[in-house]
């Protein structure tokens, strides 16, 4: 009898010590141990055909990724359908297949067709590559269930450049048992070390209509799925080809323009882009007449402050290597851009919205061992009475420890005059995933020099520098930085929103999520502060904002209310629409309350109002962002935002809305159309785009803008551009 007894309560122990087990991976209290999955190598006579079917003998060999976990909502609970992957490659070409099993295939959501818009109303897979298997650096592929793509590059883990377009191939289909996608990822289109045998690997996929998000690995809040210090391994790899590493992509265009008052133009140019891989990780590129008209406009905006704007880039040859040139902190703070930015490439090519054409550019770009390189030249058509000007950029930084880097930067020229403009840097970025255990830390140090050439005669030198460390946690996210610049920075080629300022600021945020199927997801509260002074002395500006709550319900429709008081000690006085704010000290308290619709259903949006005093007076802002997607092939957008503003010298209102028609005949061809109004200017603005990618990497656009004025008999047209522009992509 004691025999049976001890062999009963030792298989208690084992389900006891099992339970434990399982219960500390989920808590991350034991270390998750990382998957890895084999590649099988084609034979010579086996072809894959992408058409999204998955019916080759080969998927049928190949080894399949399972044991996809949720990490939203319930953290590294099992996934509520089944989800399975493998990969094949040839020489040429890594092949991913995905089966997304599914037990409603009927309602199965895919409303996008736009390019980089898949993860809007749609289920969805992401699959991220780290190809050199450095645990900081990598690619990222999407798809949804109509085979739209979207694509990405990751730096360091954190820095993410989503506007990159790859050259690869993908497609979809929905059957009776869920929807499956195939992907052929050319290895022309990525770099890798062509002697290594393992790449990083993860993926997640998105069921929309249960909001709920799985993972292969890495089931941590905190974690992306493009963390390459969290991804499982893909192994087997050997024998892939780049070829003789040469891309050629010629383009022609044709342009009508007209303007009020002046005679019609016609014209038509010819332009290249020459790439040439040095090494497998390492290129140069070369581009003749370059030429942007197939970019999207900026979002048009009226600017509520003494400061100027900040626009993204958007041109695909300055985005495609842009994190490179990433320094110091990057910006947290959603739609404020950032405070500093020593290279800002819109510098380049661009005067006061006006297009400057760009001659010739060349690049150098990519990893040589353990540092990543970026070098970019452009000859630019001078303005009025001056010759061509020159402008530069370098960027060199250096793998250290696990996931940090130290970096130098160097920018020259001044695109608006001939005089010498300079800036030089460095900077150090530390990031660990392992503080306390388990969580995330990071921490910047940077500094700024910076060579002025005066108009009449000698010259000016100041500095910048600053730090910043960040807690970028699930349940705690909280940051501690300090920005000075010095009165007479003045980078040419970079941003700078005010100069001769100290600034220190911080935040700290709590998360609490209940699990189960409650009524909502999450609860969030925090606050924030940022207090900035003068150089010289004195406060220049401060804010202090508290969150009590930003709610995500169960549904993910979102209801946020936000309270700041903000203090603002202008030196000089400065226009606001069309009233003079005087020199002086103001301080206003406002509020913020916001509901975000969820994307999941057909109709959805953004809605706010904040209310409340500003500088002598007060204003009222309410703003709107619907949008309607009554199938894959269609989407209409529309915004608008109302601001009444009333000051001691004065009032006024400002309107600004917006309209955009989207129709994608197939997730290759498509026509978007965008119309913009502010009242300040009283100019409409038209924007009509079709794009047809006729072969990966080849498109052909046809691109109407227009500018109109609103008056009291109508709209007068006041400038009109047609551009007919075609290329393609010849790899060697």
């Amino acid at each position: 009898m004691r025999r049976i007894l001890a062999r009963g309560e030792m298989r208690r122990v084992h389900k006891l010590l099992a339970a434990c087990a399982w219960l500390g991976s989920l808590g991350g209290l034991q270390a998750e141990k990382k998957p890895s999955i084999t590649a099988l190598r084609l034979g010579a006579e086996e072809r894959v055909e992408v058409d999204g079917r998955l019916e080759e003998a080969a998927w049928q060999r190949a080894e399949k990724g399972k044991g996809f976990r949720q990490y939203d909502p319930g953290r590294g609970t099992p996934a509520t359908e089944r989800t399975e992957f493998a990969m094949v490659y040839d020489r040429d070409h890594l092949y991913v297949g995905v089966w997304c099993y599914d037990s409603e295939p009927g309602v199965v959501m895919a409303r996008s067709m736009r390019r980089d818009r898949v993860f809007t109303g749609s289920d969805f897979v992401y699959l991220f590559f780290d190809t050199f298997h450095d645990q900081r650096n990598g690619y990222v592929f999407a798809v949804n269930p109509t085979g739209t793509q979207a694509d990405g590059l990751i730096t360091n883990n954190t820095g993410m450049n989503f506007s990159w377009d790859g050259i690869w191939m993908s497609k979809a289909r929905i059957t009776e048992k869920g929807w499956f996608v195939e992907l052929a990822i050319p290895f022309k289109t990525v770099s890798f070390d062509p002697n290594g045998t393992v790449w990083g690997f993860n993926m997640s996929r998105r069921i929309r209509r249960k909001n709920e998000a799985i993972r292969w690995t890495g089931w941590k809040d905190e974690i992306k799925s493009h963390n390459a210090s969290e991804a499982g391994d893909i192994t087997g790899l050997r024998g892939m080809r780049q070829g003789l590493g040469l891309e050629l992509s010629p383009y022609s265009v044709g342009r009508h323009e007209s303007r009020k008052g002046e005679s019609d133009s016609f014209g038509g140019d010819l332009g290249a882009d020459l790439r040439y891989r040095v090494t497998p990780n390492f290129s140069a590129t070369i581009s003749y007449n370059t030429d942007f008209a197939e970019t999207e406009v900026d979002q048009r905006v009226v600017n509520f402050t003494r400061f100027p704007l900040f626009f993204p880039e958007k041109r695909d040859f300055f985005l495609e290597d842009s994190g490179t040139y990433n320094f110091g902190p990057r910006s947290r703070r959603r739609g404020m851009g950032s405070s500093l930015l020593p290279y800002f490439t819109r510098r380049i090519g661009l005067a006061d919205g006006r297009i400057v054409p760009v001659q010739l550019a060349t690049k150098l770009a990519g990893r040589l061992g353990d540092y990543d390189v970026g070098f970019t030249h452009a000859r630019l058509e001078g303005p009025s009475g001056l010759d061509e000007q020159n402008v530069f950029a370098a960027r060199v930084t250096k793998q250290v420890f696990s996931q940090s880097r130290v970096g130098v930067i160097a920018t020259g020229g001044d695109p608006s005059s001939d005089l010498d403009n300079y800036v030089g840097g460095v900077d150090f970025t530390f990031r660990t995933n392992e503080f306390l255990d388990d969580r995330i830390l990071e921490a910047n140090l940077y500094g700024l020099g910076n060579y002025t050439e005066a108009a009449g005669g000698g010259h000016g030198t100041d500095y910048a520098f600053g730090g910043r460390v960040s807690y970028p946690n699930d349940r705690w996210d909280g940051s501690l930085s300090y920005l000075e610049i010095g009165p007479g920075f003045d980078p040419a080629l970079g941003f700078v929103r005010r100069t001769g300022i100290r600034t220190v600021s911080g935040l700290i945020r709590r998360k609490h999520r209940p699990g189960g199927s409650g009524w909502y997801r999450q609860l969030a509260g925090g606050a924030d502060v940022s207090v900035t002074s003068r150089t010289s002395g004195g406060l220049d500006s401060a804010r202090f904002g508290v969150a009590p709550f930003n709610l995500e319900f169960a549904s993910t429709d979102e209801l946020s209310l936000r309270i700041s008081h903000n203090i603002d000690r202008p030196a000089e006085a400065f226009e606001l629409g069309d009233i003079t704010v005087p020199a002086g000290e103001y301080s206003w308290t406002k509020a913020r309350l916001e509901f975000e619709a969820t994307s999941s259903r057909p109709v959805w949006g953004e809605f706010s109002v904040e209310a409340g005093e500003f500088y002598d007076g007060w204003r009222v802002q309410g703003s709107a962002e619907v949008e309607w997607n009554p199938s894959r092939h269609f989407r209409i957008n529309g915004t608008y935002q109302y601001n009444r503003v009333d000051l001691g010298d004065g009032s006024f209102d400002a309107h600004v809305g917006s309209l955009g028609i989207n129709w994608n005949l197939t997730p290759d061809l498509g026509w978007s159309t965008l119309v913009q109004y502010d009242s300040l200017s009283n100019e409409v603005g038209f924007n009509s785009r079709i794009r047809w990618e006729y072969r990966p990497g080849s498109t052909i656009y046809l691109v109407l803008n227009q500018s109109l004025m609103a008056e009291d008999r109508g709209l007068d047209l006041q400038r009109s551009d047609l551009t007919l522009k075609a290329d393609a992509t010849f790899r060697f």
